[in-house]
């Protein structure tokens, strides 16, 4: 058990009760971007000329906004990002190249680069901890590495800067402009989207996709870009995402996030429905990952409502995670019922994560083979490959793709050992500082932060995932604004042998 110290009344920082729901300016922005993405979209058809005109013209009202209202810019980036892929199948077919890329996705590059230079202004490179210095590391290597010649041209230095670069920026964001108000409406809002997400995937899974969906499907499985979404002769649900793997993550935020707001006995019962539909949602995805990373987090976050050690809390999870696997173990594929698609994801998932360690059934060994290659390549090349390197701009612009699906092998591949060692640092300084923090504060907020960073570990350098890469970073960011000015208002010290972080 930890001892608490009572803090002093100045450092009591508990956001306000009730369930919160972005203002009308939030909405309005989504309108305008959404608008402005659709002019843009259309201009795909059109000349690289009238596609820099347009992003121009979405550019200076978001500008706008980034300086009057930077946090409801925060919240509308999250129903864009969770809406993007569904937008880019919806404008299928207009045009195939531009000049600047998919203009959809330059939405995200736009709006972080505007918060990150209204953030620096607030004061958010300043009073550096070992957590930010890290961070900063990581974006200094991302730069330097975005034209190592070892990952072939240019293009793909900067497709790497954009699937990299841009969401590790939201933690200077999450540092100066996410205050304990706006991240409380942000975990409400992805609880949300979640919840929409997860109708939408299950409507595709138990009743077939909609037209547009379907021909994404056959653009993608004709040409072999995408073999993983075809399990058993089954498509995954994708729902509103660009892939069935960023689904599920997002998923996985919700669902902590629903399991966070249970703790308030006049959310509860909303929240178990909830929590029941993702749950379903997750499972008949038939990513084991996130079924894993998903126990994990739930383990964690109640380890810390009870104030228990770091060790402890990780034991816990360690344990959550081999009683899934014992219950399915006993339970085994062959209990799985049917010929449909339901029971084609059921038997993937049940028969991987009952048998981890069989080749026939679970592709952890190929990962785990795929993560020890990658480590071995920070050290026989310090320097590393380049950030485009571990992204779909390599293989897109003719580089040399060499992901291991994972952050800690990835970061030694892009950007070699100071990259491995400032991402370690990262994930341990700012998984213990999360962790002190929701065991200290015991609320909503610190309490779902912790499950997502814990549920979208490994990761975070996976930028392919454009809803969820940039939440861990931000909430990051959160986790350290909130850890200076714990300390400074002289919170109490959770007292485990020494001092760290």
């Amino acid at each position: 058990m930890l001892a608490l110290r009572e803090p002093r009344r100045a450092a009591a920082v508990h956001p306000p009760k009730g369930l919160p729901v972005p203002g009308n300016r939030a909405v309005g922005l989504v309108l305008l971007l959404g608008g402005g993405a659709l002019l843009a979209g259309v201009a795909l058809s059109f000349g690289p000329l009238t596609q820099v005109v347009l992003l121009v013209a979405i550019a200076v009202p978001v500008l706008a906004l980034a300086l009057r209202a930077p946090r409801h810019l925060v919240l509308g980036l999250a129903i864009w990002l969770a809406g993007v892929g569904l937008l880019r199948r919806l404008l299928y077919g207009l045009g195939s190249h531009a000049l600047l890329g998919d203009p959809l996705l330059l939405v995200e590059a736009l709006v972080m680069v505007l918060l990150v230079g209204v953030a620096l202004s607030r004061g958010a490179g300043r009073r550096r901890t070992r957590l930010a210095n890290a961070v900063l590391v990581i974006c200094l290597l991302a730069l330097v590495e975005a034209v190592n010649p070892l990952q072939g041209g240019i293009s793909v230095g900067i497709g790497g800067l954009l699937l990299v670069l841009v969401p590790v920026l939201a933690f200077w964001v999450g540092r100066s402009l996410v205050d304990d108000r706006t991240m409380r409406h942000l975990l409400v809002l992805l609880a949300i989207l979640a919840v929409a997400a997860s109708i939408y995937g299950l409507v595709q899974t138990l009743a077939g996709f909609p037209p547009w969906d379907q021909r994404w499907i056959q653009a993608v499985t004709s040409n072999g870009t995408y073999a993983a979404l075809n399990v058993g002769g089954v498509i995954r649900a994708f729902s509103s995402f660009s892939s069935s793997a960023e689904y599920a993550s997002f998923l996985g935020v919700g669902l902590v996030a629903w399991f966070a707001l249970g703790r308030r006995k006049a959310l509860l019962p909303l929240a178990l429905g909830a929590i029941a539909l993702l749950g379903t949602a997750i499972v008949l995805d038939s990513s084991r990952g996130i079924v894993v990373l998903s126990v994990v987090a739930l383990g964690v976050m109640v380890a810390a409502r009870a104030r228990l050690g770091l060790v402890p809390a990780a034991l816990a999870g360690v344990a959550a995670v081999a009683v899934l696997v014992v219950v399915l173990s006993h339970l085994g594929p062959h209990q799985v019922q049917g010929t449909g698609s339901t029971a084609a994801l059921l038997n993937h998932q049940v028969s991987g994560l009952s048998q981890p360690l069989n080749p026939q059934s679970s592709t952890l060994r190929i990962h785990l083979q795929e993560l020890g290659q990658g480590l071995r390549s920070g050290f026989t090349n310090p320097v590393g490959h380049g950030t485009g390197s571990i992204t779909l701009a390599a293989s897109k612009f003719g580089g040399t793709a060499q992901t291991t699906e994972v952050d800690p092998s990835n970061a030694a591949v892009a950007w070699g050992v100071a990259g491995l060692a400032a991402y370690l640092v990262v994930v341990l300084v700012g998984m213990a500082r999360a962790y002190r923090l929701a065991a200290a504060r015991r609320d909503f907020v610190a309490l779902a932060v912790l499950g997502l960073l814990v549920a979208t570990l490994l990761q975070w350098l996976n930028g392919g995932q454009y809803a969820v890469a940039w939440l861990p970073w931000l909430a990051l960011g959160w986790v350290d604004r909130s850890w200076i000015s714990w300390r400074s208002a002289g919170g109490g010290e959770l007292e485990w042998p020494g001092s760290w972080p």
